[in-house]
């Protein structure tokens, strides 16, 4: 028992580090990855009391209806308690229907497109991404050179749509601080949005195993001012005329 009780501790000790983690999804700086940290939380307390409230009564029932030294054999055997099954059936109904108004809600808000938004066009192949943004002046779409850095550059406040796809085999796109994990996938279009409420720098990855440099496929958002945005996507679209690296972000 000592030794479960040990071995137990550490393996719980040891995830704590995801607490100051830059992936951590418990700690949000976007709208969709807190409406959705919030939508976990509703589902996980009820979930956790319920738990806890049946090992504890698991626990009771092994100590007190034990067997003990001079018992005869087997308890008597009796059908049940029909109040108590229909309560444990009609609760859950009840706990689930509950749920069904945020979650539905959250699916639909999520599922939406905004109004007004920027978009962006995300392609993810193995083992990289790549992210084509409108140019302002209406010419072609301004992607930058290959040589460019793996970021994606959004203005601060701004909701963002993306469209996702993928040229060679399943991907996902996650950025854990901004939102929750879609899809790419060959020969299908799927969207998602999100929005960034700091400035800062956010780290995402594929999600889907896509291969042996799946570890590889990484990616940071930079949320920056509408200001440092522009300026930003002013320099893509001349080096991509030029060819040449583009103005790359300095941060931590």
């Amino acid at each position: 028992m000592v030794a479960a009780l040990v071995l137990g501790g550490v393996f719980l000790f040891s995830g704590c580090g995801i607490f100051s983690s830059p992936q951590n999804t418990f700690a949000p700086t976007g709208q969709v990855a807190e409406d959705q940290k919030n939508l976990f939380l509703i589902t996980m307390w009820p979930a956790l009391i319920i738990m806890i409230g049946v090992e504890f009564g698991l626990l009771y029932i092994l100590w007190r209806f034990r067997r003990k030294k001079g018992d005869p054999g087997l308890p008597p055997q009796v059908h049940g308690n029909n109040k108590l099954e229909i309560g444990w059936t009609v609760a859950p109904m009840i706990l689930l229907a509950f749920f069904i108004a945020p979650t539905i809600g959250g699916i639909i808000d999520l599922g939406r497109t905004p109004k007004n938004s920027l978009v962006i066009d995300v392609t993810g192949q193995r083992f990289s991404w790549s992210f084509a943004y409108p140019d302002p002046n209406g010419g072609p779409p301004i992607s930058g050179p290959p040589s460019a850095k793996t970021e994606m550059h959004i203005p601060l406040h701004k909701t963002i749509a993306l469209k996702l796809k993928a040229i060679d085999v399943n991907h996902s796109f996650w950025v854990p601080k901004l939102a929750g994990k879609t899809d790419a996938i060959p020969g299908r279009a799927n969207h998602m949005w999100l929005k960034g409420d700091e400035i800062g720098t956010f780290e995402g990855q594929c999600a889907e195993f896509c291969g042996t440099g799946h570890a590889v496929m990484r990616f940071v958002v930079v949320v920056e001012s509408q200001e440092d945005f522009d300026a930003w996507l002013k320099a893509q679209a001349a080096a991509q005329r030029t060819n040449q690296p583009a103005l790359a972000f300095q941060g931590d």
